[in-house]
């Protein structure tokens, strides 16, 4: 019965009591900065309407590779060809649109947006689900998780949005996004996915501070927001009193200190689960054409056997320009002891139904995640705007490398993996398309330990190539 008062009471003050706030701001008119004396004309007059439309067409082909062999059940599992077979084959498009407000009063406005997505193409041949992140994989999750995608429309944002003390502080309530530095974010397509919640932000002079709370969350391949579990959704009812949690919250704070030095803290929290901590320092040197460096520590705790303790995952970034080159060196140590044996940057355990915001991403395929895995990554990037006739050009190329990763309970050690990537990017430079942008993404994952077959490490799929073709246009009617 506490559980539910304190779900009801902390919620309020993040989104109820948000609807109750514009009396009182106008109210608050004359004692409140000068901002506060304009007109409710500004709601429309400062309105925007943007959107756009996108392309996305992915050719995933997987290694079926593993010798013949007994499984944990002494089910006998026969050897597989050797050969890559298609995982994933189809071409999406999506259409987006969003009204952003201007503030009434220069207090209180509203954003809504909604997408559509449509499958121009699936191969079924191969007897796979396609499951595909730009398309819908059903109404929400836990609802059936049977990949089968769909094509339809969702609302991504409908949200009341506030501000005072001329926009020092800020709050929003409604369907919208939530982001609390390293415990909350939300997943992406090319739209992003909607947490049922509120949240409120402050910044003074160098201090930021934040607070959000969700009961419900839907990622961008959901139609419609679902609660949160501790549970899977392909388990037969991931909502049993045992495996729901009734909300997710997080607080975070972030110092930038006048010599560019930034200092940031978080908690969060998952009713009856999982706590959060996330700590990060970021400094700027003046070397190297500017060299952007951090330190990130991720950690969490369950109350069962998910994690052992608490498990983390730390990096060390740096990021630095020369000339029309751009370079990335990160590193990566996991920690995840426990029947999970990866570390999952987020407050719920199934996928899609939340997102942490770990700021660490390789666009390599794998997580690099695993219980004491140790993995690194280093990436060129070459702008070609310097040589005739290739204005708005880009390549890249990036490779990652894993090792010793294990299990959670160590029975399975040494396990490797590793990647390279290969990237070819245009922006349209000018006329009526200027901004679109075209980007040609391919990867080749591999897996060490392929003759034991795919999750033979609790979150390592089988070696891939994995080939993605992106088409964004934005575009702005207001």
């Amino acid at each position: 019965m506490e559980k539910v008062i304190f779900k009801r009471a902390a919620l309020s003050a993040a989104v109820v009591a948000a609807l109750a706030a514009p009396g009182m701001a106008f109210a608050a008119q004359d004692t409140m900065g000068p901002g506060y004396g304009k007109s409710y004309e500004a709601f429309a007059e400062d309105a925007k309407v943007t959107g756009g439309l996108f392309y996305f067409q992915r050719e995933r082909d997987r290694k079926q590779a593993q010798d013949a062999h007994y499984n944990d059940k002494g089910e006998y599992v026969p050897a597989q060809d050797g050969k890559y077979h298609s995982n994933l084959s189809h071409a999406t498009t999506q259409a987006a649109l969003n009204f952003n407000s201007g503030y009434a009063w220069d207090v209180v406005g509203i954003d809504v947006g909604g997408f559509g997505a449509y499958d121009l193409a699936v191969d079924e041949s191969n007897g796979v689900n396609e499951e595909n992140e730009f398309s819908f994989w059903g109404d929400k999750w836990g609802s059936g998780g049977d990949g089968v995608p769909e094509n339809g429309f969702s609302l991504s944002t409908a949200a009341l949005k506030l501000k005072f003390f001329d926009g020092a502080v800020t709050a929003k309530g409604g369907f919208t996004q939530l982001y609390v530095p390293g415990i909350l974010g939300v997943n992406w397509s090319y739209q992003p996915g909607t947490y049922r919640g509120g949240q409120i932000e402050g910044n003074f002079g160098g201090l930021y501070l934040t607070y959000a709370i969700a009961d419900e969350y839907k990622a961008p391949w959901f139609k419609n927001t679902a609660g949160f579990s501790k549970s899977s959704p392909y388990a037969s009812d991931p909502f049993t009193d045992a495996n729901k949690i009734d909300y997710i919250h997080g607080l975070a704070a972030r110092y930038t200190f006048e010599n560019g030095t930034a200092v940031t803290g978080g908690f969060g929290q998952s009713e009856g689960y999982m706590d959060s901590y996330h700590f990060k320092l970021a400094h700027k040197f003046d070397v190297l054409g500017g060299l952007s460096t951090s330190y990130q520590f991720y950690g969490s705790d369950t109350d069962n056997s998910d994690y052992d303790g608490l498990a983390w995952q730390q990096a060390l970034t740096a990021s630095w320009n020369y000339a029309q080159y751009g370079f990335r060196l990160e590193g990566l140590w996991t920690k995840a002891e426990g029947d999970l044996g990866n570390y999952l940057p987020r407050l719920t355990r199934g996928y899609g139904n939340s997102q942490g915001a770990n700021e660490i991403w390789w666009d390599s395929r794998s997580d690099w995640n695993h219980n004491d895995e140790k993995a690194l990554f280093f990436g060129v990037t070459r702008t070609l705007d310097d040589l005739v006739g290739a204005p708005g050009w880009a390549v890249g190329v990036s490779g990652a490398y894993g090792w010793d990763a294990n299990n959670g309970d160590s029975s399975l050690e040494g396990g490797k993996e590793w990647a390279a990537n290969f990237d070819v990017m245009y922006t349209v430079q000018d006329g009526k398309l200027k901004g679109t942008l075209f980007k040609l993404h391919y990867t080749d994952y591999n897996n060490e330990q392929d003759d034991k077959g795919s999750w033979y490490y609790p979150n390592m799929f089988s070696s891939e190539h994995d080939v993605k073709f992106h088409i964004i246009m934005p575009f702005t009617i207001l």
